[in-house]
């Protein structure tokens, strides 16, 4: 658990009584497909050419009472030729008839998507760029949407990845297979031809590339070598076929892309399946896919646009036919980029100030550094209301500090400098209730940037910080503070290394807390330590970045993940087994803000001179773009509302008339 105080401290944005300190650490620290490329390139992606829609076997008469699924396009990219007439590209969907297509944006000048169809045809008239077109398929009962890309260049394109559905299959004398078609990118193939000749009673369309029929006699498994051809050139797959007398079951099904995160209403590149053993006669899918998801039951391709944020879930897709199944998964996790909107602004701008949330949902905002110097205003966010009321000042003006809810619902105050920056070592508690602020017993030493932590005791651990007079010093030690009888008590064992402006968290069990990274005499520190709460040993470990402040976040597994200025790479532990992993994030941010959020994500904002934010997806250990903030801040803070939502309040910005960012926002994930 990390404390709620106010981003940075070491920040050359701050305001003199920030400088020296500043001064100090930078004196200390100076001496520290090319087959696309006739046009551009442009979509690798693959899909099956299909029969159309107007081929559905097995539609109820009247009214539809399943939507559309699995809609997919024989070429999902393709790369046409200016003035020559293109092959059609067809859809296949399962579920009920499709009634009506529609494709957004408009396709390129000449091209024409048939709304009963779905088929698109025509002759390009203009070049035209990459881009993405989705269509939509719908009747009465609901649709589903496809994904094609187009490119329209003024010289043909060789065709590239050429593949098909079935690569390695046994077919069986006497029953019909399930039409093979091929995939392809790059340009689109006119012709196909295929060597040697396939089994007795297996046909192939020279056109479509289609392998259909039923075998009539048996043949030993042999080797087929399929080649695409346009005007520009010619691309070849191989194939595994074999005829024997006996139908066997599908023995495999795998996905090209077997745990993937989507993006919520962003239309997915299609996940396609690939079996080997037996022809599959059908696919199915359990549980159902997220919404907006659907799966081609000929196919097994899922496609869509998903509509909603999901956490990671595991999806058994069947394959079967006749004489049996076989079984697959795929992974599936929905992210958002979230949005952010305006809220009142809490009195008095400022920065290096304490945000809490308290029992009842309202936010506590207390101290900081404004354009007036350090102050001890505090006042209270009601989110329901979307305004902020002054509360009585604290007894102390600081910034710096940490706050930290008890467990009977009252704040802890602790550390922090004055404007003098001398470090503050009364402690001092508000009462929610009561609405007033009372002094409680005093630290051993004065601590600036230290980290405070709940235990579940209801004692409170704070480690490491720095004071300024009479002189810079870092501290190496931890102290309890125990709210039963108002006191401080030094633990009996240092750190392995002083340390400032550090991260840390309560591991799960409650027995240690993580401490990573920050500053001291030496410059940036390169360790962390487990240290234990009730202060009888620490274990310090190598971590992979440095930088002037960190942040961290726990996520719902027990595993932290931690950041640091200077650097794009976050890092995160794993207690179960004491090891780091890594991910990088796209852009450079001091003093972000960093909120886990109440569906297991992390959502990072600002920092140095930006609005942007990016989110954290643990399942993936992959970062994301979220939606960016209306104004640029960094050392804002953030906390975590009842219903799921992140107020972000004030921060500092070079481009601010003031410096402080009088405006606060919402992020709605």
């Amino acid at each position: 658990m990390k404390h709620s105080a106010g981003s940075g401290s070491l920040h050359a944005a701050r305001a003199p009584f920030h400088r020296p300190l500043r001064f100090w650490l930078l004196a200390l620290l100076l001496g520290c497909s090319a087959l696309l490329s006739a046009c551009g390139g442009g979509g690798g992606s693959f899909s099956f050419v299909g029969l159309g829609s107007s081929g559905q076997v097995g539609n109820p008469p009247g009214q539809p009472t399943r939507p559309p699924a699995g809609l997919a396009y024989a070429m999902t990219s393709a790369v046409y030729e200016f003035g020559q007439p293109i092959v059609p590209n067809q859809p296949s969907a399962s579920g009920d008839a499709v009634t009506r297509y529609s494709i957004e944006p408009a396709l390129p000048a000449g091209l024409v998507l048939d709304a009963a169809t779905g088929v698109i045809s025509g002759t390009p008239t203009a070049v035209t760029p990459h881009a993405i077109y989705v269509v939509t398929a719908e009747n009465a009962a609901g649709s589903t949407t496809a994904r094609v890309e187009i490119e329209v260049c003024q010289t043909p394109a060789l065709p590239a990845g050429l593949t098909y559905r079935e690569s390695a299959v046994v077919y069986t004398v006497g029953e019909a297979i399930a039409a093979n078609a091929p995939s392809s990118s790059g340009g689109p193939i006119a012709g196909y031809t295929i060597a040697p000749a396939l089994p007795a009673g297996l046909a192939f369309d020279a056109q479509t590339g289609v392998i259909s029929g039923t075998p009539t006699a048996v043949a030993a498994q042999a080797t087929y070598t399929v080649t695409g051809t346009n005007a520009a050139g010619a691309v070849t797959v191989t194939l595994q076929l074999e005829v024997q007398p006996a139908l066997i079951a599908p023995a495999s099904v795998d996905y090209s892309t077997p745990k993937v995160l989507y993006v919520a209403t962003e239309a997915v590149v299609p996940n396609t399946a690939q079996t080997t053993g037996g022809p599959v006669a059908s696919f199915t899918v359990a549980p159902a896919l997220p919404a907006g998801l659907s799966l081609n039951a000929q196919t097994g391709a899922i496609t869509g646009t998903p509509a909603a944020l999901q956490s990671l879930a595991t999806y058994t897709v069947t394959a079967s036919n006749a004489a049996g199944s076989a079984q697959g998964v795929v992974k599936i996790a929905v992210t958002a980029r979230g949005s952010w909107v305006p809220t009142a602004t809490v009195p008095g701008a400022r920065h290096y100030f304490s945000l809490t949330k308290l029992p009842d949902g309202k936010v506590l905002a207390a101290g900081g550094f404004t354009a007036g110097g350090v102050v001890n205003s505090a006042a209270l966010y009601d989110p329901a209301a979307g305004t902020w009321a002054p509360t009585p000042p604290m007894l102390y003006a600081r910034n710096g500090h940490s706050a930290t809810v008890l467990a009977n619902g009252r704040v802890l105050v602790t550390g922090g400098s004055d404007s003098a920056r001398n470090g503050v070592l009364p402690a001092e508690i508000y009462d929610p209730v009561a609405n007033t602020w009372t002094v409680t017993g005093s630290m051993a030493e004065g601590r600036e940037w230290h980290t405070a932590a709940l235990l579940p005791n209801g004692k409170v651990l704070v480690v490491g910080g720095h004071t300024l007079n009479p002189s810079l010093a870092f501290s190496q030690t931890a102290e309890l503070y125990d709210p039963a009888v108002g006191t401080w008590t030094t633990a009996a064992m240092p750190l392995t290394t002083a340390r400032s402006q550090h991260a840390m968290e309560l591991l799960p069990g409650g027995t240690h807390v993580l401490v990573i990274g920050g500053v001291n005499r030496q410059g940036f520190v390169n360790t962390a330590e487990v240290f234990a709460v009730d202060g009888t040993g620490t274990t310090a470990m190598p971590i992979s970045i440095t930088g002037n402040l960190f942040r961290s976040a726990l996520l719902a597994d027990g595993s932290v993940l931690a950041l640091a200025d200077g650097s794009t790479t976050a890092i995160r532990f794993h207690p179960a087994t004491s090891t780091w992993t890594t991910s990088t994030f796209s852009a450079l941010r001091s003093i972000p803000i960093l909120t886990a959020l109440a569906d297991g994500r992390v959502l990072m904002a600002g920092g140095s001179s930006l609005a942007t934010a990016e989110v954290f997806n643990p399942d993936f250990d992959v970062w994301t773009t979220a939606a960016p903030m209306a104004t640029e801040r960094r050392a804002a803070s953030a906390v975590l509302l009842n219903d799921g939502r992140v107020l972000a309040v004030s921060g500092f910005s070079n481009t601010w008339p003031t410096g402080e960012v009088d405006v606060s926002e919402i992020y709605l994930p």
